[in-house]
């Protein structure tokens, strides 16, 4: 989009946009809930939870409309601070599901890394747009990778390997926007494809290449480009130090994506039935209520993390087509309000949320239909889940918010 279109753009327009979109994915994941619950009406129902958490999340949502943009910048540490404490918590408390992630209020459960996310986003735009002069400066990276490692830290010790790798996917994008060297991004995630691509020695190889074309490219120092270059074929070599270090369960969600006949009943039953569900589905759909793999219970956890595939089955192509369009529009929408603030901070804290966003819209899309191992992530605004739901609408109330500061 040109600059002069961003100009004529009215802040008004895109809020309203954006909630007209909300609106919309929130009809959806209503739709499909009803449509797969027995009892719809039920207290126990995940749809009548679903309307009971949207409830709680607009008044949430109010709440953080009335803060102010200055309250938010000055109290980004504490609010870090506290929320990371908050992640703990669990730790004292008895397990739930062989995890430490919840934290039982009764109504229901509260998974505090959900706002770690949002927490994590504030505190690295707090400091990029107070240290706007160094931000070329190799060093400015550094704070903001500490505090994204030790969030991801604190969630994989609980253990969740999906949200941990949720937590990392804002850095990147807040760091380019802040107009960090491009190289030292490049250093940043070069060690990660290193560990990705040392299973295989011809991508191991093919990668190798690649990153001596980048050093030449951007020229570094020959003695510190020899070091780097030599210290990222190096770390390919801790790739089994990584694998090890896997829990069991998530080993096997990786090596039953590789390859689905390995644990057809097991592990990658999942994957087999939610492909199995979007398949029948067709062009059309089979229609409300009729999906046979959704009515049926074949599909496991589909009022979250397969809900795409309950869509798939009952609305066919087309309707997964409409999801992917609003959310195309929401991301759009989000990138449009962060390219028309002038303020450093607020542009910063909407491009971490539009990728938190994004994250969770390709995780979960990919993963319903194999491409990606089954994480346990949901679609924003359209799965079931307290805890989600509302750190979603703790992210649009900010943004709302920050345009209109």
């Amino acid at each position: 989009m040109s600059s002069n279109n961003l100009i004529a753009l009215n802040p008004k327009d895109l809020r309203i946009r954006l909630t007209v979109l909300t609106g919309a994915l929130l009809i959806i994941g209503l739709v499909a809930l009803y449509s797969i619950s027995d009892n719809p009406l039920s207290i126990g129902s995940s749809f009548f939870r679903q309307c009971i958490f949207i409830l709680l999340s607009i008044f949430v949502y109010i709440l953080v409309r009335t803060i102010s943009l200055k309250i938010i910048h000055d109290n980004s540490i504490t609010i870090f601070i506290g929320i990371a404490i908050l992640c703990f918590v669990p730790f004292l408390l008895p397990q739930v599901e062989y995890t430490y992630r919840w934290i039982d209020l009764g109504f229901m459960t509260l998974q505090p890394s959900e706002y770690l996310k949002v927490a994590l986003i504030i505190v690295i735009a707090h400091y990029l747009s107070n240290h706007q002069l160094k931000v070329k400066s190799k060093s400015i990276v550094i704070i903001p990778i500490i505090l994204t490692l030790f969030c991801a830290g604190i969630v994989l010790n609980q253990p969740d390997l999906g949200t941990a790798v949720i937590m990392c996917t804002p850095l990147i994008p807040m760091l380019l926007w802040a107009g960090v060297n491009g190289f030292v991004i490049f250093l940043m995630i070069a060690p990660i494809i290193t560990i990705l691509a040392a299973s295989n020695t011809i991508f191991f190889s093919v990668w190798a290449v690649i990153m001596f074309l980048c050093f030449l490219m951007f020229r570094p120092n020959l003695i510190s480009g020899s070091v780097l270059y030599f210290a990222n074929i190096f770390t390919g070599l801790l790739a089994p130090f990584f694998w090890n270090n896997l829990a069991e369960y998530q080993k096997q969600r990786i090596l039953t994506f590789l390859n689905p006949d390995l644990d057809p009943m097991g592990s990658a039953y999942h994957i087999i039935q939610s492909v199995t569900a979007i398949g029948s589905g067709g062009f059309f759909g089979k229609g409300f209520g009729q999906g046979s793999q959704t009515q049926l219970k074949f599909l496991p956890v589909q009022e979250s993390d397969f809900i795409l595939s309950v869509i798939a089955e009952e609305f066919g192509f087309m309707g997964v087509s409409v999801v992917m369009i609003i959310f195309f529009l929401f991301i759009k929408t989000l990138l449009d309000i962060a390219f028309k603030l002038s303020d450093y901070f607020s542009s910063l804290v909407i491009v971490g949320i539009t990728s938190i966003l994004l994250s969770h819209i390709f995780i979960n899309s990919a993963m319903t239909i194999g491409l990606l191992p089954v994480k346990g992530l949901p679609l924003p605004f359209i799965s079931a889940g307290g805890s989600f739901l509302l750190s979603c609408f703790i992210m649009l109330s900010l943004v709302i918010n920050l345009s209109d500061n």
